[in-house]
């Protein structure tokens, strides 16, 4: 739901500054969602929210070299979650269960550019998997 929302966002404030009607400062903001901002050298730190279903933000912008906090809650009732982050050649990064109402932080150090997916593996019974309903997101790396 949310992805939706800043997806409509953006192209709110893409057709302003295209009718030129969006004061700059706005405008510089807006291409800066979701992303993260962080001094050179300086520790990147990311909440993700995880729902039923989706996590929130689902699309992050890191930078190469820098190691990355991610502080991961759990808004699920009753429903746990995990959180597998894979590598741009899909090799494991790190691996976490977090129980429903739980709050866990986990950090990494992405090496290089490329897309980093994210995503929740867990299943109740013959029913879909979390990622196959949409729990899925991705670090996009420069």
């Amino acid at each position: 739901m949310a992805h939706k929302y800043y997806t409509q966002l953006i192209l709110g404030i893409s057709c302003l500054q295209i009718l030129g009607m969006l004061p700059s400062e706005i405008s510089a903001q807006s291409r800066n969602l979701p992303s993260l901002s962080s001094e050179a050298g300086s520790e990147q730190h990311v909440v993700v929210d995880m729902e039923s279903y989706q996590y929130t933000p689902s699309e992050i912008v890191l930078e190469a070299g820098q190691t990355v906090r991610i502080t991961l809650q759990n808004q699920s009732f009753l429903v746990p979650h995990n959180f597998l982050l894979d590598d741009p050649t899909g090799a494991r990064i790190v691996e976490l269960d977090v129980s429903s109402g739980e709050m866990q932080d986990v950090q990494f150090k992405p090496l290089g550019p490329g897309i980093y997916p994210f995503y929740c593996d867990k299943q109740l019974l013959f029913f879909p998997s979390h990622r196959e309903q949409g729990m899925e997101g991705r670090f996009l790396v420069r």
